[in-house]
């Protein structure tokens, strides 16, 4: 049901009108308007709490308020601003209350008029890029089977909304820059798709609730699913969550297990999402500003290609050259790095084999020995 303050009323043809001769607003409303504006976008509310609060600027007074034709005129002017708001580009929500309750109105966030942006054309192209990063490299080719493209990519759970924020960003550009941004989007250069191992799209809610848990300094807990599926699940609780990084296509939660007494690495997909839940405890802030800082030698050429990215901080501290049992002449590379995790420092080390060795600090350089003493044991006759 529409009440009467719902009803749009025509525009004014006589002293109501709100423009002078040179088609201009008048100051006085585009002052009821700015001031509108602002009520709507910082609440939601009915009209008639539109003329009690601006009521000097729609000619409510107390004494006219009741009067049937100052209401009728205060209608026309709210109808003529929200049209007015709208054709700026802003975006008007109405509420409709039903049971003849009124209409609500606010301003939806982030609407309005959309300024143009001015980029450089390398700029434009670099738009272009972090576009296809998240999209699908298929969406605009036509299948040839002499010039295969990547298939589509798992989902990335942050792909939707980073195209429809660059989408809200380009459709600002003038329109020899879109053509070229639309260009590089149909047929790019540079075939560079942030995509992951796995879909992560179904685990979007778990990444957003331990988000929530880091803002809020708050301790979770979980099951998780382990390496194996013929394992049972395994209870996780007392975890301080630090924050959740990308590597190697997978999206790892980085905490403090309070059980193990050590940093580990969660892999979000293996998180059964139903069972994670923020607790009342909460983490350890000091903690979390002091990682396991490291070194290892490592071979030069190794080094010279790029070590792993892994690693918090690292800084090659010094060059020296050795001769290996065979008489070879080798340089190595002493790397001083951190990271939270030492199970995942022990686990990259391990990936360069004997090209690399880890020399402090002494603890983790005897759980290293002991992991390869134990794999010295499988291949004893």
């Amino acid at each position: 049901m529409t009440t009467e303050y719902d009803k749009p009323e025509p525009f004014a043809q006589s002293n109501e009108v709100d423009e002078d001769t040179t088609g201009r607003l008048k100051h006085e409303s585009a002052e009821r308007i700015f001031r509108l504006l602002q009520f709507l976008s910082a609440n939601t509310c009915t009209r008639q709490d539109v003329f009690t609060h601006l009521a000097s600027y729609y000619k409510m007074e107390e004494e006219e308020a009741s009067d049937t034709l100052a209401q009728k005129r205060a209608n026309r002017m709210f109808e003529r601003d929200i049209r007015f708001l709208e054709e700026q580009g802003f975006e008007v929500q109405r509420e409709r209350g039903g049971k003849g309750r009124p209409t609500r109105y606010s301003i939806v966030r982030g609407s309005g008029p959309r300024p143009t942006f001015l980029f450089t054309e390398n700029e434009v192209d670099s738009l272009a890029l972090l576009y296809n990063m998240f999209a699908d490299p298929n969406r605009y080719a036509q299948f040839d089977p002499t010039q295969p493209l990547p298939q589509q990519p798992p989902r990335n759970p942050f792909a939707d909304e980073m195209l429809k924020l660059l989408e809200k960003l380009t459709a600002t550009l003038p329109r020899q820059q879109r053509e070229q941004f639309e260009r590089r989007v149909r047929k790019p250069y540079v075939y560079f798709n942030l995509s992951t191992v796995s879909d992560y799209l179904p685990y979007r809610e778990v990444i957003e609730t331990v988000v929530r848990a880091i803002a809020q300094r708050q301790q979770i807990a979980f099951q998780y699913k382990p390496t194996h599926r013929r394992q049972d699940t395994t209870d996780h609780e007392h975890i301080d969550p630090y924050y959740i990084t990308y590597m190697d296509g997978h999206f790892y939660l980085i905490a403090f297990s309070h059980k193990m007494n050590d940093f580990l690495e969660y892999r979000i997909d293996r998180i059964i999402g139903e069972t994670l839940k923020i607790q009342p405890d909460m983490i350890d802030t000091q903690r979390r500003r002091h990682p396991v800082e490291f070194r290892f030698w490592i071979d030069g050429q190794i080094a010279k290609r790029g070590l792993s990215q892994r690693w918090i901080t690292q800084v090659e501290e010094r060059e020296e050259s050795y001769t290996d049992e065979r008489g070879y002449q080798h340089r190595r590379v002493l790397v001083r790095a951190t990271a939270y995790s030492e199970w995942r420092i022990l686990q990259q080390i391990l990936k360069y084999g004997d090209r690399a060795e880890l020399v402090e600090p002494e603890r983790l350089r005897e759980r290293m020995k002991q992991v390869v003493q134990r794999m010295q044991k499988f291949y004893e006759d």
